[in-house]
């Protein structure tokens, strides 16, 4: 009799282990759906959520192996071990992003749709505020806006390459580009001359003209010397192209002064670069978007394009720091501190708003 008492008092157990098994199976299953539903497959417990997890453990003297789903039981043994040693439990993972600097990095991406998140990077390091590139793609993203403009690798040194690379801070490269102007006569061509100097990326730009003769072009290499003393800046090579409103009498202006006259071949602009691309950022960036009147509404335009250009736009090709922090401070990676203060942002505006640069008021 008491035998099948114990057969039967057996067999209630087994039946109630065998339906804890299955609660058990039935939670882990619903730990691993929820592991996949999770970007990257990764659960980080807080510093509460591990301390919780240790103290049921401990009621089973730490042997989880079959049952722990949201770690590895490797990562459970690590916990333990530090439990064990008296170390304190840290937070996993990165710093959390301070919702004030969250509202400027969107606010720099909403009121210029054309930036990547290099340039935001480079206006936050302008503003004192460290935040890498990561760490703005991210803040993007979430927010559903994802500045990806194409990118390439570095293209291997030809020849040009590394004559650019050798003579950076004595080159200066100059090009002509046209606008319309709306004058009470109809439209006309005016002629703008651009210089920049490749080492410092300073750029001079000339007034406008309708009459870009050699006299004028003249006048412009001038200018453009006195520009360069001002600025302490020694020339020993000027590139152009082979526009014929180069004169024999520009290049031997420049030749007097030390300077040679390098002309890129026919039909390459990638020899003449850097010229190119300061252009084609004038245009995309402000000249596109104005209708001029008159040779003064143009040169208004431009001038104050150069002055943002020169005085408060990052750089990329600079570490992303403007032209005056570039000529005094080394470059230095941006490095995130979640602790720091943002305080207030003011923006300066240029062009009515098309041009902006941010700036952080003293406290």
């Amino acid at each position: 009799m008491v035998r099948w008492f114990y057969v039967a008092l057996h067999l209630l157990f087994e039946a109630g282990a065998a339906r804890r098994d299955a609660r058990i199976r039935f939670l882990k299953a619903q730990v691993e759906i929820l592991r996949r539903k999770l970007g990257g497959n990764r659960v980080i417990p807080s510093p509460d959520d591990r301390a919780r997890l240790l103290a049921i453990g401990q009621e089973l003297d730490h042997d989880v192996d079959d049952v722990i789903g949201i770690v590895t039981p490797r990562t459970y043994c690590r916990w333990v071990t530090e439990l064990r040693e008296g170390r304190e439990l840290k937070r996993v993972g990165r710093s959390k992003i301070a919702r004030n600097m969250r509202e400027v990095v969107i606010r720099l991406a909403k009121e210029n749709a054309g930036w990547g998140y290099r340039r935001i990077v480079g206006e936050l390091r302008k503003l004192r505020l460290k935040l890498g590139r990561s760490s703005v793609r991210r803040i993007l993203k979430e927010e559903g806006l994802t500045p990806s403009p194409t990118r390439r690798g570095k293209a291997d040194e030809t020849t040009w390459r590394k004559f650019i690379r050798l003579h950076v801070d004595t080159l200066i490269a100059c090009d002509f580009f046209t606008k319309n102007v709306i004058t009470p006569f109809g439209i006309r061509v005016a002629y703008c001359l651009a210089f920049i100097h490749i080492g410092t990326r300073k750029v001079f730009l000339s007034p406008p003209t309708y009459h870009p003769n050699e006299r004028w072009v003249q006048q412009q290499g001038r200018n453009m010397m006195m520009w360069l003393e001002d600025n302490q800046i020694h020339a020993r090579f000027l590139i152009h192209d082979r526009d014929t409103k180069f004169s024999a009498g520009f290049r031997r202006l420049f030749k007097n002064a030390g300077t040679r006259c390098l002309r890129t071949p026919l039909l390459a602009p990638d020899a003449n670069a850097y010229a190119e691309a300061w252009i084609g950022g004038l245009k995309r960036e402000s000249l596109n978007y104005f209708m001029c009147f008159g040779l003064g509404h143009l040169n208004h335009i431009g001038q104050q394009y150069v002055r943002f250009f020169n005085e408060h736009r990052p750089h990329q090709g600079l570490g992303n720091r403007t032209l005056p922090a570039a000529a005094t401070e080394p470059p230095a990676e941006c490095v995130f501190e979640s602790s720091q203060e943002v305080g207030s942002i003011q923006c300066q505006r240029f062009l009515g708003g098309l041009l902006r640069h941010y700036y952080r008021v003293a406290a």
